[in-house]
């Protein structure tokens, strides 16, 4: 699964807006909107690594906070 997907999941499992993953990875939500569309398109950009990893660890964080299992 590529970050793109892996992005798309978390949100999605999660109830997640663009602006909330923005906001948790202190970046633009428009590169939110770059890191989600198709690779086809050419305004596309690749999610680092590191974001995706970050993102995914201040979620487990919040969860754990909160004790929910997702």
């Amino acid at each position: 699964m590529n970050n793109r997907d892996r992005l798309m999941s978390i949100i999605s499992e999660n109830k997640l807006e663009r602006r909330d993953v923005a906001e948790l990875l202190k970046v633009k939500p428009e590169e939110v909107d770059h890191w989600l569309l198709s690779s086809e398109s050419k305004n596309h950009r690749e999610m680092p690594d590191m974001a995706i990893e970050l993102l995914e660890i201040k979620i487990a964080m919040a969860n754990s906070d909160t004790g929910d299992t997702c």
